[in-house]
This record gives structure tokens, C-alpha cells and sequence, in this order.
């Protein structure tokens, strides 16, 4: 029987695309175990370890608009489809562990060396070198006495992969006014125990034409806004430690920019600068039953009611520089973002009008 925790990365992995998360049995079991931790401490870990995921798939989420910032003449319309890779940078491949922060944890042991109160810790997009072994040491009361738990969890190490993709897949439609519609869409797809849904919308408009004297000037000019929002829910029936368990996971992100872009041939050189602001959610719902063991070898069993709800937030300010090559009705296309999570961009589509 799989463990709640292989099942909330199996969804992660469904859910984001990152197929990797739910290849190890044995990470799943072992993030089961960092719920023993009292009170804010398992949230904070996995805030930690887990958040920069959620940063690096948000500013995927907000790449892959455009290619141009020429609208389509009415009719016209685009399929386009990309892959977006964000670069986890070093301060997301570690977090910096403090025993002072957490009320259960007295400290981490890593590679087998002795416990510190304080070490750099890998996330989950770590190089995958360094297994940390946190400490556990809290009281539990148990039949009217009070009982000391010592526990040791094993936190694995990172994948060595520092890069988070999301493809993306969108129609453009063409309308009049130098305006484009973008729809991003995936209706919802479920299981019996998963359901994943996308929905996302953008407008692209040409600026030049309100601006006296700048619509001859030899380049396209456009302002964009789009927005776009992944949820997936799965249910951890039937797992060890829940009967009713379900996790929640919602990503959302929006993007305003300012695009220009200039048509040399079968060339366009195009660019972009705004902001974006990235939201995400992950939560498990239900009744726990946690197994642990006091100082006498009683069972010190922990239940745990909804035990997490994390809120991940980032966004900041953000540059495009990309080129799109468009044989007849073909195109390809490729851009590089800086913004917090630095991006990768590359697709395909097909472009009428």
C-alpha cells in the first residue's frame, strides 16, 4: 500500500508535469514521517523544501504568451505550444536549517556525521549529495503522564535536476481593433482518486495606433496581461495513516508586460518587460494517524487534523528577449526570461493571418 505522502508527489507529478517526484517509493515513506514534527514544524519543512517548485512552475506558467507583438488581422488565429524551463537558482537548491526555528527539532545529522543545530539543507531541486537525518525530541502526554518522544526522520536529499519544466498550450484568436484573444484551457481530466483542471486567459493589444505619430514607426508595439491557474486534488483514501485524507494543490500566475518586436523576413526579433505575481496552494485535508513511540515504548499515536496549508507567493519584475522563425504557416520560436527563477522558452505552432 502506497504511503499519503508517495501519493501527494504522485499528484504533484501528474498534476506539474514533474514526472520524477513520484519515482521513489521511499521518499513518499519518508516524507510520511516529517509529520511526527509538533506543531509549525512539518509546514515549515516542507515550506522549505517544497516552495521552490512551486516558484519555479508559477513563472513557467507566466511564459509562452507570445512570440510577437503583432496582433493577428481579424480573422486570424494561432495554435502554439511550449515548454518552458525555470532555473532554480542556488538559494532554492538549499535552505539554511536552524534548530532555534522549530520546537520539536533539536538538530540534523548529515551523511551520517554528527547532529548541528544548524547546516544547509537541500530542497528538493538540491545536487542530491547530502541525506539530512533531523532529530526529533518532544513531550507527549500519555495515560496521565507525560513521556519524552525521540524520533530521527530522514529528509532526502534533491533530485540534482535545479530546473522545473511546464509546457503550455494555447489558442490565439485574432479580433478586430489590433487585439488578440489568448485561451489557455484543459478541461478537467479525473480518476477515481485524481482530477487536475487549467484555465487560462491573456489579451494582447496594439498600443501604437492611440499614439499620435508613432503608428508609422518600423516595429510592433503591444501591451499584454494574461493569467493562469492549474488545480489538482487527490484522495489518499485508503493509505496507511488516513482513511479520508485528501491534498489539494492550486498554482496560479499573472503577468503584465509591455512587448515590442521587430520583423526582419522569416525572422521576428521580439522582446517583453513587466512583472509577474505567482500564487500557489498545497493542502492535506482529512484525519491523520501518526505512529510514534514514547521513552517507555508506549504507542505515543498522533492524529492530526488538516495537518497542512501552505501559501507560496513570489512574482517580481521580468525580461524577454526571444526569436521566432515562421516558414509559411509554420512557426518556431525561442526566448530566454530573466526574472526570479531565470526561463527557458521553445515551441511550435501554427500561425494564419
Amino acid at each position: 500500500m502506497k504511503s499519503v505522502f508517495t501519493k501527494v508527489f504522485s499528484c504533484l507529478g501528474l498534476a506539474l508535469f514533474i514526472v520524477v517526484l513520484s519515482s521513489k517509493e521511499s521518499r513518499g515513506q519518508d516524507f510520511s514521517e516529517v509529520l511526527k514534527a509538533q506543531g509549525d514544524d512539518a509546514e515549515k519543512l516542507l515550506e522549505n523544501y517544497v516552495g521552490p517548485f512551486f516558484t519555479g512552475f508559477g513563472v513557467g506558467m507566466a511564459n509562452g504568451w507570445y512570440n510577437t507583438a503583432a496582433p493577428h488581422k481579424f480573422p486570424g488565429f494561432d495554435l502554439t505550444v511550449s515548454v518552458n524551463l525555470a532555473s532554480v537558482p542556488q538559494e532554492g537548491q538549499v535552505f539554511k536549517f536552524n534548530a532555534s526555528d522549530y520546537s520539536s527539532i533539536s538538530g540534523v545529522s548529515q551523511n551520517g556525521g554528527a547532529a548541528q543545530s544548524t547546516a544547509d539543507v537541500e530542497t528538493l531541486f538540491g545536487p542530491g549529495d547530502t541525506e539530512s537525518e533531523l532529530q526529533l525530541s518532544y513531550q507527549r502526554e500519555y495515560q496521565g503522564q507525560t513521556y519524552t518522544v525521540n524520533s530521527a526522520v530522514e529528509l532526502p536529499s534533491g533530485f540534482g535536476f535545479p530546473y522545473v519544466p511546464t509546457p503550455v498550450a494555447q489558442l490565439g484568436i485574432g479580433l478586430p481593433k489590433g487585439t488578440d484573444l489568448k485561451l489557455r484551457l484543459m478541461p478537467t481530466i479525473a480518476s477515481e482518486d485524481f482530477s487536475i483542471s487549467l484555465f487560462g486567459i491573456g489579451v494582447m493589444h496594439d498600443f501604437k495606433q492611440w499614439i499620435p505619430g508613432m503608428k508609422v514607426l518600423p516595429f510592433d508595439a503591444s501591451v499584454l496581461i494574461g493569467y493562469t491557474k492549474l488545480s489538482a486534488e487527490n484522495s489518499f483514501a485508503g493509505s496507511e495513516i488516513t482513511d479520508d485524507g485528501t491534498g489539494e494543490i492550486s498554482v496560479s500566475s499573472l503577468t503584465y508586460q509591455i512587448l515590442v518586436s521587430k520583423k526582419l523576413s522569416i525572422l521576428t526579433v521580439y522582446g517583453g518587460f513587466g512583472a509577474n505575481s505567482i500564487k500557489s496552494n498545497l493542502k492535506m485535508l482529512g484525519t491523520y494517524t501518526i505512529e510514534a513511540e514514547a521513552s517507555n515504548g508506549a504507542s505515543a499515536d498522533i492524529e492530526l487534523q488538516d495537518p497542512v496549508d501552505l501559501m507560496f507567493k513570489s512574482g517580481g519584475a521580468r525580461a524577454t528577449i526571444g526569436l521566432r522563425l515562421k516558414l509559411a504557416i509554420l512557426t518556431l520560436h525561442g526566448d530566454y526570461t530573466v526574472q526570479k527563477y531565470n526561463t527557458i522558452t521553445a515551441g511550435v505552432g501554427f500561425s494564419v493571418r
